[in-house]
């Protein structure tokens, strides 16, 4: 079914969740439960941007693939009697046997989603955290040759970041007059001037 999803939405030029499920759940096989169609079209989304970023930098991508057979659901699942209930058909299960450490774990908190293969069963879960409060603020502002640091107690702190930018300035100007036209010795020579423009310059920070 994913691989179905990336088709169409290759086909409609789409990758937003909402245009994807519009046009692709009518495509997808009614024998399966919506709760799994709705599943497949949500990976396919992700993936589907993942390539058109990749695609931009490189254009030559090739059109992606879902080789891993998996079954990706929010809805219709549920914890019981240490076991994973998944629901296959209407008022039809299977279950999974959770073990004790796993049960433990899961113990209180919000289960959102699973995702099954062949080998593997991955359980998705929030729970709440405790917001803390905290007891000031920093402001940082960097440039080319300092870092000044305000912090909400008034106190201001300046880093002289000159000798770093000195540094690096003659490391590159060494580099530029480097004339000779072979890759590994240009290679060699400016990790060479790479290295000791970086033992230089860290201890300075």
């Amino acid at each position: 079914m994913v691989n179905v999803c990336i088709a169409v939405g290759i086909e409609e030029n789409v990758s937003s969740l909402k245009t994807l499920s519009l046009r692709s759940y009518h495509r997808l096989s009614s024998d399966i439960l919506g709760y799994y169609r709705l599943g497949a079209i949500s990976v396919a989304t992700g993936i589907l941007r993942n390539y058109r970023k990749a695609k931009k930098r490189k254009p030559q991508t090739r059109f992606p693939y879902a080789k891993r057979m998996m079954l990706t659901t929010c809805y219709g699942f549920k914890i019981q009697n240490g076991c994973l209930r998944l629901p296959v058909k209407p008022r039809e299960y299977i279950y999974v046997k959770l073990n004790s450490h796993t049960l433990q774990s899961l113990s209180g908190l919000n289960v959102r989603s699973v995702t099954l293969t062949r080998r593997s069963l991955s359980i998705s879960y929030s729970r709440e955290t405790v917001e803390i409060k905290p007891e000031g603020y920093i402001g940082i502002d960097r440039n080319l040759d300092n870092v000044t640091v305000v912090s909400t107690d008034q106190t201001v702190q300046r880093f002289d970041l000159s000798s770093a930018t000195r540094i690096k300035s003659d490391c590159r100007y060494v580099k530029s007059r480097f004339k000779r036209n072979d890759f590994r010795l240009r290679t060699g020579v400016f990790s060479k001037y790479g290295q000791k423009q970086r033992n230089r310059v860290q201890p300075l920070l």
